[in-house]
């Protein structure tokens, strides 16, 4: 049978639970606080989400994560503030973000923290610690720093076959390694430079769990690349075909219904249309305007 906690009842280091308690305490004196967790594919980002949040849902009394149910593991920004809102209406104390391939589009990465720089202006009163998981923690925007935001860093590396390692700074730590990458040519090696706070290891989830988060993140990974062919293609959902047309969603939607277009693409349950559809909305646009 895999191990799945250490001898002291946790799945991660002691000095982990220790930093997560003090973070907890913060967050319930109504200071905002972020944890990240940055690392290379592989080295268990989304295991280390999924402790985190069973650890603190234990803190505040709340059964283990769910992770058929997904409440408070968001694939992706578009699923985030939804699910942070759900969070707030269930009581639950924290929720994880994982970066899901969010960064391989353009101007995803702007959007990613104008919406976390918003989480963090605006729901500060919810009392939810925020868990990003990420490849690399220096993309996170200057300003939540200058806040002193971020407030623990855990980078995920060499992971073996029955355990996960890591490195913790503080945000000091994390400071001084946004300014060392900003001289160096491989941004990682400032991992090396900059001495952690401590280190550690975490062990994997017990395997029906870990099942079950496989089966989820291929199928978000597989959306994900379904909707990057789509944008390829031309396809354009509601919202884009919106924005194009500069008009509301809803307007969008009742042309398409009047027109009697059917979608070419379904993905994740949001319908997309091709370039033709696109043109005979514009055409729309324009009789509506010449009927003026």
């Amino acid at each position: 049978m895999t191990r799945v906690l250490y001898d002291h009842g946790l799945p991660f280091s002691e000095v982990v639970g220790l930093n997560f308690q003090d973070l907890d305490t913060r967050v319930e004196n109504k200071k905002a606080s972020l944890i990240l967790v940055d690392g290379g594919v592989g080295e268990g980002k989304t295991t280390l989400l999924i402790h985190g949040i069973d650890y603190f849902n234990k803190l505040h009394g709340k059964p283990p994560y769910d992770i058929k149910d997904g409440t408070q593991l968001a694939m992706g920004g578009a699923d985030f503030l939804k699910k942070l809102e759900k969070c707030f209406e269930l009581g639950l104390p924290v929720i994880a973000y994982d970066e899901a391939g969010d960064f391989n589009r353009r101007g995803s990465l702007t959007r990613f923290n104008a919406m976390i720089n918003r989480t963090f202006e605006t729901f500060r009163a919810f009392k939810i610690v925020v868990i990003l998981g990420l490849p690399n923690f220096a993309v996170i925007d200057q300003q939540l720093f200058d806040n002193q935001i971020p407030r623990l860093l855990l980078h995920l590396y060499n992971r073996s076959k029955h355990q996960g390692n890591f490195k913790g700074y503080s945000l000091y730590g994390m400071l001084q390694m946004k300014s060392a990458m900003k001289k160096l040519t491989v941004k990682t090696y400032a991992y090396k430079l900059i001495t952690p706070n401590f280190v550690g290891h975490f062990l994997d989830l017990e395997e029906s769990r870990s099942r079950t988060l496989d089966r989820i993140s291929i199928k978000s990974k597989i959306d994900i690349l379904r909707k990057s062919e789509a944008k390829i293609e031309g396809l354009m959902s509601y919202n884009e075909l919106a924005h194009k047309l500069n008009r509301s969603v809803i307007w969008v939607k009742k042309s398409i219904a009047k027109l009697k277009i059917k979608h070419d693409r379904l993905i994740s349950r949001a319908k997309y249309f091709t370039e033709n559809d696109f043109n005979r909305l514009c055409e729309l646009v324009e009789e509506i305007g010449a009927d003026k």
